[in-house]
């Protein structure tokens, strides 16, 4: 890879991450306050479970669109017009 190269994709992930760090702190004071509400039920076990797996899903599910568009950025110009109307088809009906 050429220098021009290699300042791009660190232009392109420096903004993912500062994009996604945003989100990830929406997520962790969600959390905490799931993890709040939850607190009074703890002699049962189920909602700590429960909890825990809403949590995990929307780790997973933010960990899965970074990467996502990590992917996007780097495809072709016509293949990421295709993968933009495929991900949102109400700007298709627009």
């Amino acid at each position: 890879m050429e220098r021009f190269d290699l300042l791009a994709v660190h232009g392109t992930l420096k903004s993912l991450l500062q994009h996604h760090n945003s989100k990830a702190s929406i997520l962790q004071r969600s959390a905490f306050f799931m993890v709040q509400l939850s607190l009074p039920y703890i002699t049962t076990g189920k909602t700590i479970a429960l909890t825990i797996r809403t949590f995990v899903g929307k780790v997973m599910s933010l960990l899965f669109k970074m990467l996502s568009r990590f992917v996007i950025a780097f495809l072709p110009r016509s293949r990421r017009l295709l993968i933009s109307l495929l991900l949102s088809p109400s700007a298709v009906c627009k």
